[in-house]
């Protein structure tokens, strides 16, 4: 099925190419695609030509570039900024502590938490509880438990269809 993958090794030398991080400049991995039996965490900066699959969870910390697809049967975890060009599933929870950007779907079998910001330029699925501690904008949304976003700087935007079959709520910061 992924053929053209080729399993990466997480000691590789970083190759050059660098981003800022400050003043300091930090060297970019650089991996063609990523797959796992179990779970895996990366750290970035890294950039992925290729997909980034795992039969367990996936943590990402750092900045990352992922040009095709993030599959994961656990959590996804991301705690930096992450732009995926490809489609994200995730059979668990998944968790944005940071920025992301993903340009494809996105379905979430488990829960969503944003903390953070999280910008999906197609639709996105949830079946889990989506709770909003900074801002969510997306195509369309079909939420099947409930919608929170927590104190008055929270929000989400939807740009065509919304479709909620649980609760809307507000969570204030001062309860």
């Amino acid at each position: 099925m992924y053929s053209y993958e080729q399993v990466m090794s997480f000691d590789d030398t970083p190759i050059s190419g660098a981003s800022t991080a400050g003043q300091q400049m930090v060297p970019i991995k650089k991996k063609k695609s990523i797959k796992a039996d179990s779970s895996i965490e990366l750290r970035g900066p890294m950039e992925v030509d290729g997909s980034v699959k795992s039969m367990g969870a996936i943590t990402f910390n750092g900045d990352f570039l992922v040009h095709d697809r993030i599959e994961a049967y656990g959590n996804i975890d991301l705690d930096g900024n992450l732009t995926c060009n490809g489609k994200v599933k995730a059979f668990g929870n998944v968790k944005i502590n940071g920025t992301a950007l993903c340009v494809d779907k996105v379905k979430i079998f488990g829960k969503l938490k944003i903390i953070g910001t999280l910008e999906i330029q197609a639709p996105v699925e949830v079946w889990g509880a989506l709770t909003i501690n900074g801002c969510l904008k997306c195509k369309s949304l079909t939420a099947y438990a409930s919608v929170t976003t927590v104190g008055d700087q929270s929000w989400y935007e939807v740009e065509e269809e919304e479709v909620v079959h649980g609760a809307k709520l507000i969570q204030r910061d001062n309860w």
